[in-house]
């Protein structure tokens, strides 16, 4: 009975709807929270079992934040000295929405990490001497691009303890941020209190369907812009994770499961991973990478070493195949060449890009100013040596653009055939081939109605088998199928250029020579009516040597003949050719 009258003595200001309460409350909550503070509904004081403020329908600011209960713990003590010292808050069902957008990396809701460190880093000067800080409930809507609906932070229970030397900090929790459930821990402790700066020792986790995250290292604590630690993520999805962490308005191509993790050194803007491992689309890769904030757009760098590495799904993701007839339509897009800028170094043992196989490669990817380009340096492939690029060019103001270009030389000619799925007729020898592509690429369809390329083959010292160019130097009329056959005709050189424009091929010129004479010839294939037309013709050498058993004396005068008809049995006419 006793302390209860102190308590009455003492404490008269604070009863309940006490001015001088409400007043003090409000003070400690704006220079908590840095916005005006204002009481809609009951406050209620109790000083037994323990002193505590509870407070309804609390507004700070404008009404974009808004607590419906918030319970403050003080000290009996400082309640009995009159100072209102806070120990403990509860904030029950908070709502923030954010009237305003966040400045953004175009296409991308930025802020995501930013706003942490910026949160972390005010969160340690307005603690003060408050040890305890729980969240039940909470909810926080920010607005701006990618941010519609349910996106944001909901279901948010987390727990932040501080000790009472203030050298450490505890922020624990779970929330469900843009639709996934999310846990997170983090430790921060230090020599001194935090508040003063300096460096302090950091353990941070984050887990959730999208993404996982760790890091554990050194921070400098004044203003969370240098460590060095080591760190690691990994997503399941690469879309999913992207989209989940920085909600873009842009298609993210699908890399499939990413892992990375590495040593990192931040350092203001820039941060290095040193010892990288990194994998992707199922290839495993090690080096150094590198990142900065140039003008607020992520500039990415590095070099990347791999025993194997298959570019085959990256390629597919970027342009997926059509599947349907909608597909066709479907858009191309690689906006996110805007979104940043980069410049990766690769080397490969084995590289795989569709069907075709590299070995020993030296390449770079870089994007960034709307373009995206492969530039294959020196590559081994089909037993010969070889360089190709290939970029895809998506500028504003301009229509979406693929140029590419290979050039190989000492080619198995025989696993180049093979390589490209050419059954019908064999060649083997040594060769060089150089090509070049040039296609519209808003969409499959203007890529297969637009593309234009030009091809040059050049094999020496081989055989052609499955056809038989004596075919061609008969008189008469007989389909092309009469020249099949299943043994092999050799040959000195053979030269071919081709030209495709949109669904239509210009067999530019075809010449096959051999010990019974030159085979020339030109015409055009119609891929839509699968039709073929060719003109050439054969000039045997003077005294040419017998043909294989069974097959009739070449004749010593020119030859020429037609080729019409549907692919692959066109209808072929002989006749001597005029002379000159």
């Amino acid at each position: 009975m006793a302390l209860v009258l102190v308590f009455a003595a003492v404490l008269p200001g604070l009863a309940l709807g006490s001015d001088a309460a409400r007043a003090l409350v409000v003070e400690r909550l704006e220079s908590l929270t840095g916005r005006n503070v204002s009481i809609d509904g009951r406050i209620d004081f109790s000083i037994l079992p323990r002193a505590r403020l509870s407070l309804e329908h609390v507004r700070l600011g404008d009404d974009d934040f808004t607590i419906d209960t918030l319970v403050a713990d003080f000290s009996l003590f400082d309640v009995i000295a009159g100072k209102g010292k806070i120990s403990g808050l509860v904030l029950v069902r908070p709502e923030w929405r954010s009237p305003d957008a966040p400045p953004a990396v175009e296409g991308i809701a930025a802020g995501t990490g930013s706003g942490l460190v910026t949160g972390l880093h005010s969160l340690l000067g307005r603690l003060g001497g408050i040890g305890e800080v729980e969240i039940r409930e909470g909810l926080f809507r920010p607005a701006g691009p990618g941010f519609a609906g349910s996106r944001g932070i909901s279901n948010a229970n987390v727990r932040i303890d501080q000790s009472g030397s203030g050298e450490t900090l505890r922020l624990a929790g779970s929330f469900v941020w843009n639709g996934q459930p999310t846990t997170v821990d983090l430790d921060v402790s230090s020599d001194r209190p935090l508040i003063q700066g300096g460096q302090g020792n950091v353990d941070f986790s984050l887990d959730s369907p999208a993404l996982t995250a760790s890091y554990s290292g050194t921070v400098a604590i004044t203003d969370f812009r240098r460590a060095e630690g080591r760190l690691s993520l990994s997503t399941q999805s690469f879309t999913r994770g992207i989209e989940w962490l920085f909600a873009p308005s842009m298609r993210i191509p699908e890399l499939g499961a990413i892992n990375l993790a590495g040593d990192l050194f931040l350092q203001g803007r820039s941060a290095e991973l040193r010892e990288a491992a990194l994998s992707v689309a199922g290839s495993q890769g090690r080096g150094a990478m590198e990142v900065r904030l140039e003008s607020g757009v992520p500039v990415i760098g590095g070099t990347l070493a791999f025993p194997e590495l298959n570019l085959t799904p990256i390629a597919r993701s970027i342009a997926p195949f059509p599947r349907n007839p909608l597909d066709f339509e479907r858009p191309l897009g690689i906006d996110f060449a805007d979104a940043l800028q980069m410049e990766i170094r690769l080397s490969a043992t084995e590289l795989a890009l569709g069907t075709i196989p590299f070995e020993d490669v030296a390449a770079v990817i870089s994007v960034g100013g709307g373009t995206a380009k492969l530039d294959v340096g020196d590559a081994t492939l089909f037993g010969g040596r070889g360089q190709a690029a290939i970029i895809v060019d998506a500028r504003a103001g301009r229509p979406q653009r693929v140029e590419g270009w290979v050039s190989a030389s000492g080619i198995d000619t025989a696993s180049l055939m093979s390589s490209l799925a050419v059954e019908s007729i064999g060649l083997s020898g040594r060769s060089a081939i150089r090509a070049k592509l040039e296609a519209p690429a808003d969409d499959w369809r203007a890529v297969l109605s637009g593309i234009s390329v030009t091809a040059q083959l050049d094999a020496s010292n081989g055989t052609i088998s499955g056809f038989d160019p004596g075919v061609f130097t008969e008189p008469g009329a007989r389909p092309l199928a009469a020249g099949a056959r299943d043994g092999t005709v050799p040959f000195v050189t053979l030269d071919a250029a081709l030209a495709l424009d949109g669904m239509t091929v210009d067999l530019e010129r075809i010449e096959l020579r051999n010990e019974t004479g030159t085979l020339t010839a030109a015409g055009r294939y119609f891929a839509k009516s699968n039709e073929i037309r060719m003109a050439g013709k054969f000039d045997p050498v003077s005294a040419a040597p017998s043909l294989p058993v069974g097959r009739p004396s070449a004749e010593t005068k020119p030859v020429a003949f037609m080729m019409r008809g549907q692919w692959p049995d066109p209808s072929v006419t002989t006749e001597p050719a005029p002379t000159q």
